[in-house]
């Protein structure tokens, strides 16, 4: 009889056999069906007591909340921040959470991945997101899970068309494509690439990405407003 480290060791080893020469989608899929309460749960418990001390410390209302992915560890982002709301002139008791802290691999999946996208999805489902800018390969997996909002539900089109756009290939129904990778899709406009939008790169987030950056509203978020305000600043 095998002893339970090397069932352990060999039942990993099937697992990693059988991501060998997947797609990220399929391997952050395949993470979150085995691991997900595990994950949610420990996110969702972190996240609620962020939230409580921030309240108590601070009492403000967030009015905007923005998930940074893969950014420079070491950039300024409290002071992108403070800029930002002393440009749109929030009161004392309104914030907004400018979150650095998403490191998602686009190639082998690994447990800060894993908790990096539990993160976000957690955040989306507690309504506590606005916004996600993050590298292609990376973004683009969160709009071709119908993560993101149309643009041409938040934006004029003579806006939009002033912008380099990434178009998601979102499926029309997102529960049957998890296990169907043949689900029927329809386009949209997911994304907006802000690789050279002045603020970007003068906040140096992604010095360290080549290739474009993409800016994106999520979808449901509740600050729709603050949240055009900002793709408005950092493109100044």
């Amino acid at each position: 009889m095998k002893n339970t480290d090397s069932l352990s060791d060999e039942i990993k080893q099937e697992r990693k056999k059988a991501l060998e020469g997947k797609s990220f989608g399929y391997k952050a899929k395949y993470y979150i069906y085995y691991y997900k309460w595990y994950a949610i749960g420990i996110v969702a418990a972190a996240l609620l007591l962020f939230s409580l001390i921030n309240t108590i410390r601070n009492n403000k209302e967030v009015v905007l909340g923005v998930a940074v992915v893969n950014g420079v560890f070491e950039a300024d982002y409290e002071g992108f921040k403070n800029d930002f709301v002393s440009h749109i002139g929030l009161n004392e008791k309104q914030d907004v959470d400018i979150d650095s802290g998403y490191t998602i691999s686009a190639g082998e999946q690994n447990s800060f991945d894993l908790q990096s996208m539990q993160k976000i999805f957690v955040r989306m489902a507690a309504g506590q997101l606005d916004i996600i800018i993050a590298p292609e390969d990376i973004f683009s997996y969160f709009a071709d899970i119908g993560y993101m909002t149309d643009l041409r539900n938040v934006l004029p089109q003579e806006e939009i068309d002033k912008y380099d756009v990434l178009i998601g290939h979102v499926p029309d129904d997102s529960v049957e494509a998890v296990d169907n990778a043949n689900a029927s899709r329809h386009d949209e406009l997911s994304g907006i690439n802000i690789a050279d939008f002045p603020k970007i790169k003068e906040s140096g987030f992604f010095d360290n990405t080549d290739g474009p950056v993409y800016f994106g509203f999520v979808a449901d978020g509740h600050n729709v407003e603050n949240s055009i305000a900002f793709l408005e600043y950092i493109e100044q």
